[in-house]
């Protein structure tokens, strides 16, 4: 199954770990895995944190974003085959819980590709 949690929440993460954030959080250890295809690109975040997009669009263009790596990415495509739905994972990122955040929009962009992960707790 599939969840989304905060790096801060680590008893909110099941099974195997993915940040899919391009920042490393201070202070913590790494205790995850990395999962770069999942990174939001660096124009896109910062035409949000400078106000020129709203998370709307954030997630319009994150979506397509995602789905031109997974065309184009054949390792993206391995990965997400490598994924069984009787293995959890989570995908890791800053937000609190509740906060718009671009996990649950890859969660949501997974399961669209993979409906049989199945959404664990998606925060």
């Amino acid at each position: 199954m599939l969840y989304t949690a905060s790096f801060y929440h680590p008893e909110h993460w099941q099974g195997k770990p993915y940040r899919i954030s391009r920042a490393h959080p201070r202070g913590q250890t790494t205790r995850w895995d990395v999962q770069p295809y999942l990174y939001p690109s660096r124009v896109l975040l910062t035409e949000y944190r400078d106000g020129n997009l709203d998370f709307a669009g954030l997630t319009d263009r994150y979506r397509e974003e995602l789905q031109a790596k997974y065309n184009w990415e054949a390792d993206f495509q391995d990965w997400l085959g490598s994924l069984k739905p009787e293995e959890d994972f989570t995908l890791l990122c800053f937000e609190p819980e509740g906060e718009p955040c671009h996990r649950r929009v890859a969660a949501a962009w997974l399961l669209e590709k993979m409906p049989e992960l199945g959404p664990g707790q998606i925060r």
